[in-house]
Parts: C-alpha cells; structure tokens; sequence
C-alpha cells in the first residue's frame, strides 16, 4: 500500500512541474501583439475539470474571481495546482486593490486583475507588493508553494536568480473603471512591472454616470460617450507600449475592438460547473478575428 502511494505521489509530482516561464511567454505574447482569451471562475467549480476544459477550448488565461463572488484560499490553490498541470497562467481579482494578496502570489497566482485603481500611488502599491526588487518590496516568502518556482530546487538556485524568475513570471493589470483613472493611466501605465490594464466597462458607465432610466447595459457600452472613452483607453495604452483588454461584449464587438488595439477578451463567468456554454463563444469569436 505505502509503494501504491509513493507511485501515485511521484507521478503527481512528475504532472505538477513540466513547464517553466508559462507566464513570462504568456508576457512576450501580449508584447508581440497577440490576441488572447481568458475567463473568470467564480465558485462552485472541480479546479482540474475546469482548467482542462478551458485550456482545450482555447483560452489562454484564467481569473479567479474574489472582487465579487466566493471562492476560498483552499480551492484558489486547487486551481493553481491545476493551472500549473494544464500550463496556462492563473490571475486573481482581489477584494480591494490594497488587499492582502501577497500570500496568493506566493501560492502561485502569476498576477493580478486590480480593481478601482485610479491613482499612480494605488498602482505603485500593487507594484510594491507583487515584485521583488530592484522593481518592487515584495517580502519573502520562499519556500511556501511549490509553484511559486515551478518546482525549481531553490538550494540550487542563486537568490538573485531566484527573484529574477519570480518577476518575470509575474504580471499585473490594474482595472480602468473611471474617469480619473483615464487622466493617470500614462502614468499609471509608465510604471515598471504594469503589464497593462483591462477595462472595467460596467463600472466606468457608472462613474460616467446620467444614465437614462430604462437604457440596457450593451446600450450604454456602445455609446458615444463610453466609445470615446475606450478608444482613448485604447490609444494610451498603444503609445505607453502596453496590452489592454475588456470584457462584458458580444463576441463582434470585441472583435471591433481588437481592430481598436485591444488584446485580452474575458467572455463571461465560470459558475457551478457551467463550463461547457463558454466552448460556443470562443468559437464564434475566433471565428470572427481569427
């Protein structure tokens, strides 16, 4: 029984650590000027099930989703166990854009989806708690995961070497979900370790505000004035050199906005093992950009 065990626990090792950088190539992708695919998981998923599906479907990046549903640290870690098996990097969305999420990075999440960020200083925050230096202050917890290395024996490795693959393999996007922020995303954007930014659009509707009373949400995000907004969000984001996504749109609408300079598309929710309805939308919109 205990050789049974031994077998199964090296072969699970064996599973878990096959792949090195999956986030810093996910990284050149975006600077390359690829369009990718992710998707925010809420509760009541099976972590191996979903990132499987998800990475056969054809995504290329997952959220985990703590701004606005329930997931707890334990099953967080599931999916980072599973994101590693399945190669594809793991984002969280924290609770605050000053939570303390610094034990997820250490678990393993590759990066962060900031919500409510409108100023350099809150962006510098994340900054500081997501990176090592000479980029960031991020404390040390070494040794915590497996995963924060990608299996890696950390005897062998020198310490600089060591927080030079953790930064590389680490990427952050604080959301762009007001006015205010638009008028410091170049600077926001300018500071080393942002990746880039993804568009709240729901809530920049609502701080755009005089919202008419009966109007739908697809109505308000193809307005006048929340197109003009994301066109500049669009434009900064091409002039500071760095990747910008949205969500929230139909699956032709996001395609006109990849031909605007967009290049991460979320495409719904992931909720009590409702996985299978996203395989027909990534279809149709790789369909529709190619």
């Amino acid at each position: 029984m205990a050789s049974s065990c031994h077998r199964v626990y090296e072969k699970r090792i064996r599973r878990i650590f096959i792949a090195t950088n999956v986030s810093l190539n996910f990284k050149k992708r975006l600077e390359a000027g690829e369009i990718v695919y992710g998707q925010t998981i809420g509760p009541g998923n099976d972590p191996l099930k979903t990132v499987k599906a998800l990475k056969d479907f054809g995504f290329d990046f997952i959220i985990m989703e703590n701004e606005h549903s329930l997931i707890n640290k334990e099953t967080v870690f599931e999916f980072i166990r599973a994101s590693r098996e399945m190669e594809i990097p793991i984002w969280l969305r924290p609770e605050e854009n000053s939570a303390h999420f610094r034990c997820y990075l250490d678990a393993g999440v590759n990066g962060l989806m900031l919500p409510q960020v409108d100023t350099v200083e809150e962006a510098q925050y994340a900054v500081n708690q997501s990176y090592f230096p000479p980029i960031g202050h991020r404390g040390s917890g070494l040794g915590m995961s497996p995963y924060l290395l990608d299996g890696q024996n950390t005897t062998e490795m020198p310490l600089l070497e060591i927080l030079e693959y953790i930064n590389n393999n680490t990427f952050l996007f604080p959301q762009t979900e007001t006015v205010k922020c638009i008028s410091n995303l170049p600077d926001i954007l300018g500071l080393e370790g942002i990746t880039g930014t993804l568009v709240g659009t729901n809530d920049l509707i609502l701080d755009i505000g005089s919202i008419p009373p009966k109007a739908l949400r697809e109505e308000l995000a193809t307005s006048d004035t929340v197109e003009d907004k994301l066109r500049q969000i669009a434009r900064i984001s091409r002039e500071s050199g760095k990747a910008a996504g949205l969500g929230g749109f139909t699956p032709r609408a996001m395609a006109k906005w990849a031909k605007e300079g967009y290049q991460l598309f979320t495409l719904g929710y992931v909720i009590g093992g409702n996985v299978n309805i996203l395989k027909p939308r990534i279809e149709e919109i790789k369909s529709i950009i190619g």
